[in-house]
């Protein structure tokens, strides 16, 4: 389905942070990085929240790139925002295909159940007390993952425009972690910042609630960005990006017949995300809705890469359009 408003791993990695530090200041004068596309046109994608939905935007990337179609500028919510931070910290799609097809069969490494919560949660719940469980996974697992594959660079440190969002609970603020505060434009109830590691912006916006325990930041709490702005195209336009393509697969999640608390916290997320999304006018140029297996679950592992080929497949269909639109 698609629209549009017209017609060596980590070995490599390590030097990232030392080149980011070196060139964050070279921008354009729209506060865009140089790193990745510089055609004469330039466009930017901002990838959806989805579960592991999600590993569709891989096989995005893979297809446009493999097309010459080099993103300049990247946004991301919740698994989108997983993928932004891979690729603007220098991680190719070919390489995140590699990463997808091992959490297909080794995901539930990464779970790190919060134990003594879990088990404090009934008899506090008995005796009229505040669960002190805010969630049943840590995420720490998962973030020294994102880490050690970034090169534990710092936002500034990016060479590309990027932006990342996360929400705060304690302020109902959408904090959009950015690789500069050069060129952005003021969007409500959003607060800009570049104080953060890739890594902790990545745990941030996918910190799905009652699953991951929120990502305590600088005196914030912070949960996952899909529930403000699920698509995040308005913060990568504010961000300085014309030309924006976004990918969407947020679309037509179905409730499995057998489910669980995981599958209650994300399908009750994935409905309020839909309803937000059909309240906001994004202004992309070209939106992709990749066509998912019916049963992806959010957090059904097995399918990633599934997932990520139906990405591929998607993209490679309707390449001609996005070069007319983007006038690539």
């Amino acid at each position: 389905m698609i629209s549009h408003s017209g017609a060596k791993i980590n070995a490599d990695r390590k030097l990232l942070p030392v080149c980011g530090e070196l060139f964050c200041g070279i921008v354009h004068k729209n506060g865009l990085g140089f790193r990745r596309g510089q055609g004469k046109m330039g466009f930017g994608i901002a990838l959806a929240g989805g579960g592991i939905r999600g590993a569709a935007h891989v096989g995005v990337l893979r297809a446009l790139e493999e097309a010459g179609l080099h993103p300049r500028s990247v946004a991301g919510t919740s698994a989108g925002g997983i993928i932004a931070g891979f690729y603007a910290a220098g991680v190719t799609p070919d390489e995140m295909a590699v990463m997808v097809q091992d959490a297909a069969k080794n995901g539930a490494s990464f779970a790190d159940p919060d134990i003594f919560g879990i088990f404090s949660i009934i008899p506090d719940l008995i005796a009229h007390r505040s669960s002190i469980c805010p969630g049943l996974l840590k995420g720490d697992r998962m973030e020294r993952y994102f880490a050690e594959q970034t090169g534990k660079i710092s936002m500034h440190g990016l060479t590309m425009r990027t932006v990342i969002p996360a929400v705060d609970l304690g302020t109902g603020l959408t904090v959009a972690f950015t690789n500069s505060l050069f060129g952005l434009h003021p969007v409500e109830e959003v607060k800009w910042t570049t104080q953060a590691l890739v890594s902790e912006a990545m745990r941030a916006t996918s910190a799905l609630p009652v699953a991951f325990q929120p990502k305590c930041l600088d005196g914030m709490c912070l949960v996952d960005g899909g529930a403000a702005d699920v698509l995040p195209v308005d913060l990568l336009l504010a961000a300085g990006e014309p030309n924006v393509l976004a990918v969407d697969v947020s679309e037509d999640y179905k409730m499995p017949k057998h489910f669980g608390v995981l599958d209650v916290a994300s399908h009750s997320l994935s409905i309020m995300e839909t309803r937000l999304r059909q309240c906001v006018t994004h202004g992309e140029k070209f939106l992709l809705t990749p066509e998912l297996p019916e049963t992806s679950g959010v957090l059904n592992l097995s399918q990633m890469e599934e997932c990520m080929e139906a990405g591929y497949r998607s993209t490679k269909k309707v390449l001609p359009l996005i070069r007319k639109v983007l006038d690539m």
